[in-house]
Parts: structure tokens; sequence; C-alpha cells
């Protein structure tokens, strides 16, 4: 937020000028005279004499007018809250202190108690960071203000990343106060995620997982050599390779001269040169022990370590919290200082403003616009599912949205439209006209659905919902039919398929589990009906529906099931 408040980001004219005040608490120590002016806002501090924790945060934020003055809403701010947030943890990362708006969090971390899986506290884990009080010296205020100001001069998506980096470090670190693996796990993502957005790699089949890329050139032998690098590159192409390497040349690439010599004053065991690429894999090893099998770090990285920067294991070096902590700050400024600036840059930010959210409209704002491109039928469909569900379930007697103009359309449209969405539109048509009066079906939609049956014979799964919406038999075996519906719960969520509301997937498998019945398979029936449960857990009447069948095993009619009178409220069958 904080370069989007600035105007750095804007194309208009400026519409207000907000002065915001926070407060953020921390060990940074400032004097009351105290002011540090920075380019994403300025603290003060709030006494000399006491050892205060509070700072007053200040920053003016930018509302950028709106491109039509008429039009519906205004933005007057954003608050101080967001803006604090970011703030606190660029000073958390910049001086090496912690920093938040909240003062609970700040208490915590700063008091002496241990944690529950770490026993030790965490200002004897890494230094400085966890101290009581930290003083401001002139040099933290100008290293501030300089890397600030780099910081807000980034291009938006650098800047983006880079946040996000800089959440995740101080994150790990505040980790450090009650889980060990998880804070070193943090802090080696803080250093991944700007290599993985930044270091240009390119993949090549060498990069590629050993044992999978023998298995694979032994299965091309003989193959044309043009196909067998299409199907290599088509694999790199899907694949995350070489992620570890990835990792450690990045972090090697971004560290200078100065880590290893005035910067290591004072530091107790720092890393080498020479010892740096092991390092690096053993951080990245316990990463991955640790996200994939929750593996706890090796002995003594599970302790404090006297602020050591390393420490021997199996004669390999590792880095401990410290060490690692020391090293990811130094990689992510190194990278932020490297970095070109520029003063503006015109971006559309509105979907990255605090508290945005986007929601889909509901189908009856858009279901009725003519549309025949890829996927429209697929999703008119969907719209179309979604509305009748609601209204079946809540307001039975509430008319279907109007769309006769789209679907009169459709007649000279289905020719030149693809295959999934044809079988789509034409369901979409059937269905809509089945249920609206005869004075408001389409002119000759008899003819127009009989001129495309031939498409309604297969199965498929818009054909299986249509036919159980108008209660019409399944002429398919029941072992196709079974397949099917098998196969829609399979597709559902893949692009160019269609996702069907509870109560209509809940009314497949009755259909289905009726079928069965029907056929004297109860076991297959009852297995069905469980499904229909588990597929709409809320729905009171098919639980209780359930509880029956087991022992009854009458017969489903799925939406007499599903959809009882509005008045009735099911309760749930209670056990004597």
């Amino acid at each position: 937020m904080l370069q989007i408040g600035s105007g750095k980001l804007f194309t208009r004219d400026v519409e207000y000028h907000n002065k915001l005040k926070g407060v953020i608490y921390s060990n940074l120590h400032l004097m009351a005279e105290d002011h540090i002016e920075t380019d994403t806002g300025s603290i003060e501090g709030t006494s000399t004499f006491h050892n205060s924790n509070v700072l007053i945060f200040t920053y003016t934020e930018l509302i950028e007018a709106l491109p039509d003055s008429d039009g519906p809403g205004f933005m007057a701010s954003h608050g101080i809250a967001s803006f604090l947030s970011d703030f606190s943890a660029i000073l958390s990362f910049a001086l090496n202190c912690i920093a938040s708006p909240s003062y609970s969090l700040i208490e915590r971390l700063l008091s002496d108690e241990m944690g529950t899986s770490t026993h030790t506290v965490p200002n004897k884990v890494v230094n400085q960071t966890f101290d009581k009080v930290i003083y401001c010296q002139e040099s933290h205020k100008q290293h501030l203000i300089n890397f600030t100001r780099q910081l807000h001069g980034l291009n938006r998506k650098t800047f983006l990343t880079v946040m996000n980096a800089i959440r995740t470090y101080v994150t790990g670190i505040h980790r450090i106060a009650d889980n060990f693996e998880l804070a070193y796990t943090l802090l080696v993502a803080s250093i991944e995620s700007l290599a993985q957005e930044f270091d240009g790699h390119q993949a090549t089949w060498n990069d590629y997982e050993e044992k999978k890329r023998r298995i694979i050139d032994e299965a091309l032998t003989g193959a044309e050599e043009a196909l067998a690098e299409r199907l290599r590159n088509a694999i790199l192409g899907i694949e995350h390779v070489s992620l570890g390497k990835r990792f450690q040349a990045f972090a090697i690439n971004h560290i200078k001269p100065s880590f290893f010599r005035e910067e290591s004053d004072a530091v107790t065991h720092p890393i080498t040169r020479f010892d740096l690429p092991t390092a690096l894999s053993n951080a990245y090893l316990a990463r991955s022990k640790y996200v994939h099998t929750s593996q706890k770090l090796p002995k003594p990285l599970d302790r404090d370590s006297g602020y050591s920067d390393t420490c021997r294991i199996d004669n390999k070096t590792w880095l401990t919290i410290q060490g690692l902590a020391r090293l990811a700050r130094h990689i992510i400024t190194e990278f932020i200082m490297r970095q070109q600036t520029i003063t503006s840059e015109p971006y559309n930010y509105n979907l990255e403003r605090s508290n945005i959210m986007t929601v889909s409209l509901a189908p009856q704002y858009w279901i009725h616009i003519i549309d025949f491109s890829r996927g429209s039928g697929v999703k008119r469909f969907e719209g179309f599912l979604s509305q009748l569900a609601i209204l079946w379930e809540n307001d039975p007697n509430k008319p279907l949205s109007d769309l006769s103009q789209l679907l009169t359309e459709l007649q000279t449209n289905f020719d030149r439209i693809n295959i999934a969405d044809k079988l789509a539109f034409l369901c979409l048509f059937i269905i809509y006209n089945r249920l609206v009066g005869e004075r408001d079906r389409i002119e000759n939609c008899l003819e127009f659905i009989g001129r495309y049956e031939n498409l309604l014979i297969q199965p498929s799964s818009a054909v299986l919902v249509t036919r159980n919406i108008l209660e019409m038999e399944i002429e398919w075996s029941i072992e196709d039919h079974h397949s099917c519906l098998m196969k829609y719960f399979k597709e559902r969520d893949h692009k160019f398929s269609f996702r069907c509301p509870q109560l209509l997937e809940s009314g497949m498998l009755l259909q289905l589990a009726e079928r069965y019945r029907a056929n004297n398979d109860l076991d297959k029936a009852k297995e069905l009906v469980s499904l229909a449960v588990e597929s709409y857990p809320e729905h009171q009447a098919l639980r209780k529906f359930e509880s029956e069948f087991i022992s009854i095993h009458q017969p489903i009619n799925c939406y007499s099931i599903l959809l009882p009178p509005l008045n009735e409220t099911p309760t749930e069958p209670t056990s004597e």
C-alpha cells in the first residue's frame, strides 16, 4: 500500500491529501525530539528519559481522482492500518528490530517466556533483534532513509515481490518464539521467493532430476529426435526443476564482499566463502524436510547457539538460525539495492488496495447477454443451473431470467460453436423451454431440438443433469450411467467444464441410486445415497432419508427428498 498511497502509480490528479497517524510498538528507541522522514512515511519518538516502546508513525496518503466524477461511489481514505502494517515490516527488516502495530505481539516477543517447543527465549537465538531496547543511532537513521528510498523506487512488480520477501522474513523472525523449524523454513523461503522470480533461470534437460531423466530418456529411445526434444521441453515447461540449485546460485550471486569483511566483525563463527554452498544446500534441505514431512532441525540447530553463525553437523557446515537470518537480510537488501528505480509508473492498482475483494456477479446480471465465444455455453449453462437451484430451494414461483433473445440467436449461430459449448447450449435450450410457460417458449423450439437430438444420445454430463432436472428416464446402461456421473465429478473443475450446485449433484446421485435399488443392488444404492449426503452435508432432509433408507429401502424420488415443502423444517433423527 505504501507505493499506492504515495501517488507514484497514479495516472490522474490527486483528489485528497490525508495526513494519517498511528502507533507502532517497537524495541527501537528514539528520543522524543528524534524524527526520521522517509519516502514511505515518518516516525518519531515519544520519550527521552524513559524507554518507551511507542513510535508515532505519520503518513501522507494521496487519493487519486476518479475517472468519472459522476460515477458511483468514491474513495476518501484507506485508513492507517495497512500503511502501519507495511511500514512496521520494513522497519523490522531494515533495522533488525521488532516492530508491530500490535502491543500484545511485541510484549510476547520481548518477554522472557520460553516457547512451547523451543525451550528457550528468542533473544538468546538471534543477536540484537529481540533485545529489550535498541537505541537508534545516526547510522541506523541514514540506513532506513536510504533503504526506504530505494525500496519505494522499485517498479511495481519488483516491489510486490520484495515486500512479500520482507514479510516472510519478518514472520520467520517472529516464529523463533515458538517453532524453530517453521522459522528456519520461512527464512529460507524469504530468499527463495526472490530467486524464483528474478534469477532468470532457463531450465535445461540436465537440470531435471537424474532418476526421472533416465527413465524418460530410456522411454524415448528410438523416437525421432525432434519429437523427443519437444517432449523434454514440455516437461521442463511444467516442472519446477533445480529449485535447490537456483536458490543456492541466487544467494551466492547477491553476497557483497563486505559480508565476509566488516559485516563479520563481532560475529561468532561467521560463514566462510567455501562453506557457503554446502551451508545453503543444507538450509534448503532442512526447509524441504520440514515442508514435506515436518522433520525437526538436526541438533544442535534446535537450541540457542550463543549467536554463532554456523555449526558443524556430521562433518558439514550448517547455518544456525542466527546465521541464516543475517544472511537472508544481507541477500534481500543487496537485491533491492541493485535494482533500478523509477519515480513514477502508471499502473492499475485497484485490486491491490487493502480491503478490496472481487466477487463473481450473480447469473441474472449476465446470463442473458448474447455471446457465442469459446466457453460461453458452458459458463451460461453453469450459471443457469446455479440460478435454477436457488429458485427451487428458496422461491419456486419466482421466474427464471429471460433468455429468449439469447436462445433465439443461438439457433442461427449454433453450427459455428465448438462441441462442448454446443452441448451445453443445447441442454440449456431444452431445460429452459420445458420450464417456462408455453407462451414464453422459443419459436420452433421443438424443430431446433429435433435437428440436433443426435448430440444427446451419447452419455455426457450435460445430458445427465438435463435428464435429472426434467426427471426423464436414463436410457443408457447402468454401467454407462455410473461412469458418466463419476466422470462429471472428476472433471467438473476443469477448464471448459461446468460445476452443478449441490442440489443437482445430490439429485444425480440419488437418481442413479434408485436405478441400483430397482435392480436389487442395495449395497450400491446405499453407497450412492451416502455420497449424496456427503455432497450436500447441510441438507437435513437428505440426512434423515439416509437414516431411514438403511432399514426400509424405499423408492428414491430425488426431488421429493431434496425439495420438501418450504414450511417444513426437518429435524435430525435422535437415538433412543
